[in-house]
């Protein structure tokens, strides 16, 4: 009798342990089921916001949805600790890095001639690479905000423009770039740059969020909420009576007609420049006595468009009659970039030279800022066997020296600085430009690499923030497409179209001011994401020490 109640105690047991076993098996499943329906839910919020961010960047420019467009992700993100955070960051990043730079698969091609395996990698590795600002920011915003009590709303804008501003990127981009378009949002550029543009971005999609919960619920906006509010208005509100106050200055200031000359003549190789020339150089001057006709003060020819080499050492123009005269016909001041060199010397420059009225060469800068593979390769003096088998495939980009200063070029009234290809989108090459006291920027581009894709648009919502940083008018001279005359407060008066086949100059009149302003964003702008990083690291000790007070309370 005693084996029989043994046995079957023991069938008991085993039976409890089946069932705690299977209760054990159902309790784990949905807790699995329901992580991987989060992550899913995740991944398509961060999907959402990175559609909805390239439908408001150039090119399509649908900049109101902006304004929500991270809503989506935001909303994943509130209720994920820091590490949840990054994967969905991150995907919403290389999302909208892909899409925005699919441009750099045919640039790829007519730089190194790569293959198309070797283009696609080299895409994927760039969006991986520069979707890492996106995990930073969600990833720090929401480390600060559970660990340290920074509150949500503070901490998110702030490591926005941290991210930004200390990661590097080859071309760099922001936030900002998706709201250019919305002139009254940029004025806060003058403050902190294009961070400060994007920190702005990103706490009116965080309180939009907010509000939206709270009306969902039925519940009044909690202070942070009415606070952040009121934060958004005043930031626009201070830089609408700043914008009032350029406008006026704009006013009072010296007006000057530019003609920009947008050649439309794409690429020209090294061996086409030497035998065709003069074929090129005559559209060139066809145009500038047309701009001449139309009352043009000052003439804009881009980047490398004089399709000669050009002696560093003139003192004057070309004589008339001179197979290389620059301009019969026009007596105001032309502007134009060239590849330069000292007559007998091997170095060759990527120069802006600025011609007077007299004839005088007023000036010359060189680009200071070369893009790799394009103008030089990297590494060469440490691997010099690689750069020259790299060299010796790209013929029609010869190795440029890069200029040693920066240094504005002066005529009459006139002081500009020289912006070199992409340097106007690179606030550390305009910022010492604008320190010595420039009253116009003009930006002389070859986008004729870049063919018919994205980047000449994005390269020109970039560029328009160093206008409002420097609080001066922007002229865009650019060999295909988009040229361009705004202003100092960010609105681009008139523009040309993007070429999609070589062929006849287009060319663009419009007035521009010669602004003395004294502009705050050349000295402020760079130490702004600094100042970010310092204001959460004090507000992260804070929030810890009211935490451990109110522990031991």
């Amino acid at each position: 009798m005693s084996r029989k109640k043994t046995a079957a105690r023991r069938r008991h047991e085993q039976l409890e342990a089946d069932v705690a076993g299977q209760t054990a098996h159902v309790t784990v499943q949905p807790e699995a089921g329901q992580a991987r329906a989060r992550w899913r839910t995740l991944v398509l919020q961060a999907l959402l916001s990175a559609v909805l961010l390239a439908l408001a960047a150039p090119p399509m420019d649908l900049w109101p949805l902006a304004l929500v467009a991270l809503v989506p992700l935001l909303r994943g993100l509130r209720d994920a600790t820091a590490v949840q955070a990054l994967a969905p960051a991150w995907v919403c990043g290389f999302v909208i890095n892909l899409v925005g730079f699919r441009w750099g698969y045919a640039l790829l091609d007519r730089f190194g001639h790569l293959p198309a395996w070797a283009r696609v990698l080299a895409l994927l590795v760039l969006a991986a690479y520069q979707a890492s600002v996106f995990s930073l920011w969600a990833g720090l915003g929401n480390l600060l905000t559970r660990s340290a009590r920074v509150p949500w709303l503070v901490a998110l804008p702030l490591a926005v423009a941290v991210a930004e501003g200390v990661l590097p990127f080859l071309f760099p981009w922001n936030l900002a770039v998706t709201v250019w378009r919305a002139w009254p949002l940029l004025q806060v550029a003058e403050l902190g740059g294009a961070p400060a543009v994007s920190a702005l971005v990103v706490l009116i999609n965080l309180t939009l969020l907010e509000a939206g919960l709270a009306l969902r619920h039925g519940r009044p906006l909690s202070r942070p909420v009415r606070v952040a509010c009121g934060v958004v208005l005043a930031v626009v509100a201070a830089g609408l009576l700043r914008a009032t106050h350029v406008a006026l200055a704009r006013q009072a200031a010296p007006q000057v007609r530019v003609g920009i000359v947008q050649p439309n003549s794409g690429t020209i190789t090294a061996e086409e420049r030497k035998h065709r020339g003069e074929q090129y150089l005559a559209p060139l001057r066809q145009a500038t006595l047309e701009l001449a006709r139309g009352g043009a003060e000052l003439v804009v020819w881009p980047e490398s468009a004089f399709p000669f080499l050009f002696d560093r050492q003139l003192t004057r123009e070309y004589a008339p009659g001179h197979p290389w005269e620059l301009r019969p016909g026009f007596s105001g001041t032309l502007l134009f970039g060239a590849l330069s060199h000292t007559f007998g010397g091997a170095r060759v420059h990527n120069s802006a030279i600025l011609v007077s009225p007299d004839g005088r060469i007023s000036g010359l800068s060189d680009k200071r800022r070369l893009f790799p593979f394009g103008e030089y390769v990297p590494f060469a003096a440490r691997f010099p066997e690689w750069a020259r088998r790299v060299r010796a495939r790209l013929p029609d980009s010869p190795d440029i020296e890069p200029g040693t200063q920066a240094r504005l070029l002066v005529s009459g009234s006139l002081r500009i600085a020289p912006l070199l290809c992409y340097e106007d989108i690179l606030p550390g090459a305009v910022h010492p430009l604008v320190r010595q006291g420039p009253n116009l920027l003009v930006t002389l581009a070859n986008h004729a690499w870049f063919g018919d894709g994205d980047a000449p648009y994005q390269a020109l919502a970039l560029a328009t923030l160093r206008g409002v940083e420097a609080r001066r008018d922007l002229v865009r001279a650019t060999s295909t497409g988009v040229s361009s005359v705004g202003d100092a407060l960010g609105r681009v008066r008139a523009r040309t179209s993007l070429t999609r086949e070589p062929g006849a100059p287009e060319v663009l009149v419009g007035e521009v001011a010669l602004v003395e302003l004294f502009a705050l964003g050349p000295y402020l702008a760079p130490a702004f994401p600094f100042a970010c990083a310092l204001a959460l690291a004090v507000l992260a000790l804070l929030g810890r020490r009211a935490h451990s007070r109110a522990d031991r309370a």
